[in-house]
């Protein structure tokens, strides 16, 4: 009897899923979608983030950060739900629940602190200062986490939303040690599937993913060093996003039906500096007649295709803290009043100097070089340019030996700290950030106040006053805002594209 049972449910079962695979159809083929970058990530492990642009859009896909820097400069919770100042530097944080690493083990306190306090203390991560601020985290219970500064440091809300700062497995990155870099594992939407150097690196949908499964089954990542090819795979299909297009090319994707043109905005500044180790350049009036004597929409414009915007101070207005009124307190070009500031100053024919410049490194680079280098003739300062690769250039302007050089600064997190302390208190004087050698106290007093109000109003005020007084007192002619180009299908929908150089994929989906 027990034996008819069996065979009668077995009979209906099979009866069932055949009734099912007539009626349900083929399954969904999955979304895959390829994007492609001229540059290679070194490593994937959350820790060993080198702020290359590869890096960024590659561990945005894998990893979340406590925090997130939105479009509009606001702040929005990622793994912390919320979070609460106790004073200027205790912080709480109340941390989601249920998400879990892609390994499958739990997120909680624990993961944050080991993540956290292990980048904070890899000798390899370079950019571990974003965060060596923080000076211990203490668990208060599974989902709540206290956070010590070693002193009041506002920015921390949006160091936190960075690559660097994103949480990575301490299940995993104790079980593959070093190679975690080749292994890695995080709570993204996207999970790691294969890495083949020199070609592509594929993730798939995390079908657990706290914020909804991403829409993309596939996303792949393609190296095409070549800017040609980049641009010739977008438009046979072969890829559906490629980055850092060529100015050169912008009209074929223009022009083509099937693709947008996307000039996203950074938080990169381009700059011209002037050393202040060399003369005349220590002269506050050569500096100020340096500024009057560019023409930085023109270049800009005519040489430089419309790529990037013109800025009057240290940065653009993507970076938490900027003000309109910055474009009424800079300079504007003005030949005739650079030429009598350099009579005053004493150069009344001029002057010569060096003007150093990376080629292939900036957007147009030499173009605008040369660009620059004839509107300055034209006040009586003589300029020979010394051009060279990144690797020969970067060390001279770091060690003080390039007069002028030609410069891009990333204000990576998005907050003015990191160009108005970096690159001009004389803390950082040399590798730091601050090439120029600038240094003025009085503009040193307000930036590390400014760098410690939690009142953001009160904080973008001192900006704006410390904004000015580099305006008065230029170590810098200030250039632009850089954008990055991209192309895509207009067929993909929901990317976002960040000031911060990198793209996040999880509400992404290709239009049928």
């Amino acid at each position: 009897m027990r034996c008819m049972i069996f065979k009668k449910i077995v009979l209906a079962a099979i009866c069932c899923a055949f009734a099912l695979a007539l009626t349900s159809g083929p399954a969904r083929a999955q979304t895959k979608v390829v994007f492609i970058h001229g540059a290679e990530p070194k490593s994937l492990d959350n820790a060993l983030h080198p702020a290359g642009s590869a890096d960024n859009n590659i561990q945005t896909s894998l990893y979340d950060s406590l925090t997130f820097h939105r479009l509009d400069g606001t702040i929005e919770g990622r793994l912390a739900e919320s979070w609460k100042f106790l004073d200027p530097t205790t912080i709480i944080f109340k941390l989601r629940k249920g998400v879990k690493f892609h390994d499958g083990t739990p997120f909680n306190a624990a993961a944050v602190k080991f993540s956290l306090m292990r980048t904070i203390g890899h000798k390899r991560a370079r950019l571990r200062k974003w965060i060596t601020m923080i000076k211990g985290i203490r668990v208060i219970d599974d989902h709540t986490i206290e956070m010590k500064l070693k002193f009041a440091y506002a920015p921390i809300l949006l160091n936190l939303g960075t690559p660097v700062a994103a949480i990575g497995s301490p299940t995993a990155i104790k079980k593959y040690g070093k190679k975690f870099r080749r292994n890695p594992v995080g709570t993204g939407p996207f999970i790691f599937v294969k890495w083949v150097p020199g070609e592509f690196i594929r993730f798939r949908a995390n079908p657990d993913y706290w914020d909804g499964k991403p829409k993309i089954d596939i996303l792949e990542f393609r190296l095409v060093p070549e800017d040609t090819t980049r641009v010739l795979q977008l438009r046979s299909g072969q890829a559906q996003l490629a980055m850092f297009l060529p100015p050169a090319q912008l009209n074929e994707i223009e022009k083509d039906p099937k693709l947008d043109l996307v000039k996203a905005p950074l938080f990169r500044v381009i700059f011209i500096g002037l050393s202040m180790l060399h003369k005349p350049f220590d002269n506050l009036l050569v500096r100020k007649a340096m500024n009057y004597a560019i023409d930085n929409k023109t270049i800009i414009e005519k040489v430089m295709l419309g790529v990037g915007t013109p800025i009057r101070g240290p940065f653009g207005p993507k970076v938490w803290g900027y003000d309109p009124d910055f474009e009424k307190m800079g300079y504007s070009y003005n030949p005739e009043k650079a030429k009598a500031l350099l009579k005053q100053a004493g150069y009344p024919n001029g002057f010569e100097t060096e003007f150093w410049h990376p080629t292939g490194r900036y957007t147009m680079d030499k173009v605008a070089s040369e660009a620059i280098q004839a509107q300055l003739a034209k006040v009586g300062v003589r300029v020979k340019l010394r051009t060279g690769s990144w690797g020969l250039v970067a060390p001279t302007i770091r060690k003080g030996k390039a007069p002028m050089f030609f410069y891009g600064w990333g204000a990576s997190t998005g907050d003015a700290d990191m160009v108005m302390y970096q690159k001009f208190h004389s803390n950082n004087h040399g590798r730091s950030g601050n090439y120029t050698r600038y240094k003025n106290p009085a503009y040193e007093k307000v930036v590390v106040k400014a760098r410690q109000l939690i009142d953001p109003a009160a904080r973008k005020a001192l900006y704006k006053k410390a904004a000015k007084m580099l305006m008065d007192d230029p170590p810098w002619i200030f250039f632009k805002q850089e954008v990055m180009l991209v192309g895509k299908s207009k067929k993909l929908k929901g990317v976002i594209i960040h000031p911060g150089e990198r793209i996040y994929w999880r509400k992404a989906y290709l239009e049928k």
